[in-house]
Formats: structure tokens, C-alpha cells, sequence
């Protein structure tokens, strides 16, 4: 137990630095490096993966500006992958059916297809070492469970069905009945679906909000089939987590130009820029700095002595920031 409980430990504190370097709180590319490296030499089980939600934040640096990141972020989640496709569990899943069949009184109908099973099974993982493609996704005709049970709720009904729909828009290995079915499991549980006290309305609005999402993330829906996320994680996802890399990037620069145009100074730091815009290839003023010898200067008048004196002329050197009045 200690050394698991030491492994979800180590993880989840390269995950949380991963994290801050992902969200931009941390431009440290090289320590971003050293966090996937030693990810790589930790040996990831699926529950580890669910419980860290490492998949997803590795997942975003796979597309980085820097190359050895990117690369890198590639492995490990094509390792992952790996892991949780490798045949093993879904023997186990297997064997488990088996023996529900059997305890149900079905024991020498198990007992007779136990044989078939462990040959496929063989000669499924004697294919993928000889280095051949792995088998194609399970047809969404033969789930491990039913998408829709008899006396289920019309809505409900609906929801899995096209939750399940947008799921095989991905050619990836993985089923999504059954993932769509753990899907709308999490949310019937979350709002309470069924209950004298259910929340329809957020249900609904939850499920508008998932498959809007899921038609246009490519990446979301693969890590779905390939369990990187879980169905309880993804009705927990903000907005921005829902969203594509390319639309959460447009989020950002949109959340730092609003907060640059409300700074006192913004347009006299983006003067120069603003120039450029409209074609001002020059902004020589009519004063000199007496400082720094620039031309570069701004200026204003005012009405400060009785109208029939002068204005007063207020300068502003763009170079130095000095001023003066004339």
C-alpha cells in the first residue's frame, strides 16, 4: 500500500507542475521537460491515470512549440494508450462474465465457452506482438451492457442514444455505448434523475453543453474512448476544459486584451502600435526632449491663464516620459 500510496503522491505532484505550466503560470520549459521524464519512468496503471487526470493535461502539451515537450508528451500517451488497450483487462472483464454466467446457473454454457475465449485471446495478443495492427473498435452492436433498459426514461433514452451517436464519430479502438452509458449514468446521478427532487432542467442543459463540446473536440472524445478521461470527470469539466485547444487559447487572448484595454496607461503604451494601424509611419512632434534629444513627442493645450492670454502648451516626450509645459 505505502509504495502505491508513494507512486499517486509522485504523480500528482509532477501533474500539478505540468498543470501551472500548461495554464501559462509557468513558462519553464525545462522543468516541464524534467515533470514528462519522470512521468515516464513511473509505471501508470489506468486507475492512476483516472485518479491524476494526467492523460488530459499531458494530452494538451502533445501540439507545444517546443519540439522535445511535444515529442515527448506524444510517448507518453501512446504508452498509455497501450497500457489501457492491452488485452489483460478486458480478459479479466471477460472471466468476470464467465462467472456471473456461471453463478446465474449458466455454468456449463461458461464452461464450454471458456476455451474459445482464451484461444482469441491468444491470438489476439500473438498478432499484436508480431507487430500487426491491433483489432478494430468492438462494434457499438455488441456492448457490454445495454444502452437503454426496459422502463427507461424517454429522455434518458434519448440522451445515451446520442451521446453515443457523437462518440463513434471517432475511428478509434474503445466502445462508445459503453462509454456513453457511463456518461449519462454520472449526470442521472448528478442531478438526480428519477427522484422526487430531480433537476431536469440542468440535466438537459448539462447534456446541450457536453454534445455541443464533444462534436467539436476531436481530442476529448478520443481520450473518452481510450479512458484517459473518466465519465465522472468530464461532467465535472469547466467550459474552458470542454473547449478545443484552438478555442481555449482564443479565450485567453481575449481574457488579456480586456485586461491590457482596461489599464490607465493602454493607449499610451499601444500608441506606437495604434500608429502603425493607421498608416502613421511617423509621429515626429513639434518639441524636442531637452533630455534625451527626441522628436518624438505629444502635446496638448489649455486654456489656464484669462482668455485673452495664449494657451498653455503641455508636452510629452514618448522616449523618455518626460513633460513640460511651454
Amino acid at each position: 500500500m505505502s509504495g502505491t500510496s508513494t507512486k499517486m503522491d509522485d504523480a500528482q505532484l509532477l501533474h500539478r507542475r505540468l498543470l501551472k505550466f500548461v495554464n501559462g503560470d509557468s513558462t519553464d520549459a525545462h522543468a516541464a521537460l524534467d515533470a514528462l521524464r519522470a512521468l515516464d519512468k513511473i509505471t501508470m496503471t489506468v486507475a492512476l491515470l483516472k485518479e491524476t487526470k494526467l492523460g488530459h493535461t499531458v494530452g494538451k502539451l502533445r501540439k507545444h512549440d517546443n519540439a522535445d515537450i511535444a515529442q515527448l508528451a506524444k510517448t507518453l500517451v501512446k504508452n498509455w494508450k497501450s497500457m489501457a488497450l492491452s488485452p489483460k483487462p478486458s480478459l479479466e472483464r471477460k472471466s468476470s462474465t464467465a462467472s456471473v454466467a456461471s453463478s446465474d446457473g449458466g455454468s456449463s454454457v461458461a464452461s464450454s465457452s471458456m476455451p474459445e475465449r482464451k484461444t482469441s485471446s491468444s491470438s489476439t495478443s500473438k498478432t499484436e506482438s508480431n507487430g500487426l495492427k491491433r483489432p478494430p473498435r468492438p462494434s457499438s452492436s455488441t456492448p457490454s451492457r445495454p444502452l437503454i433498459t426496459p422502463g427507461l426514461d424517454k429522455v434518458r433514452a434519448m440522451v445515451r442514444t446520442k451521446l453515443k451517436e457523437i462518440l463513434e464519430m471517432e475511428a478509434v479502438e474503445g466502445n462508445p455505448s459503453d462509454v456513453a452509458l457511463a456518461i449519462e449514468v454520472e449526470m442521472a446521478k448528478e442531478f438526480n434523475m428519477g427522484a422526487p427532487n430531480e433537476n431536469k432542467k440542468d440535466y438537459t442543459a448539462k447534456f446541450r453543453q457536453l454534445s455541443f463540446n464533444l462534436k467539436k473536440n476531436t481530442q476529448l472524445r478520443e481520450d473518452l474512448l481510450q479512458d484517459m478521461v473518466s465519465a465522472d470527470q468530464l461532467i465535472h469539466m469547466s467550459a474552458e476544459e470542454l473547449a478545443t485547444e484552438e478555442k481555449r487559447n482564443e479565450m485567453k487572448r481575449l481574457q488579456q486584451d480586456a485586461f491590457d484595454r482596461a489599464r490607465l496607461d493602454w493607449e499610451k503604451a499601444n500608441e506606437e502600435k495604434i500608429n502603425q494601424q493607421c498608416g502613421i509611419e511617423s509621429n515626429k512632434g513639434l518639441f524636442t526632449c531637452s533630455r534625451c534629444k527626441s522628436n518624438k513627442t505629444n502635446n496638448t493645450q489649455k486654456q489656464t491663464r484669462s482668455a485673452d492670454e495664449p494657451m498653455t502648451v503641455f508636452v510629452e516626450c514618448l522616449n523618455c516620459g518626460k513633460r513640460w509645459k511651454c
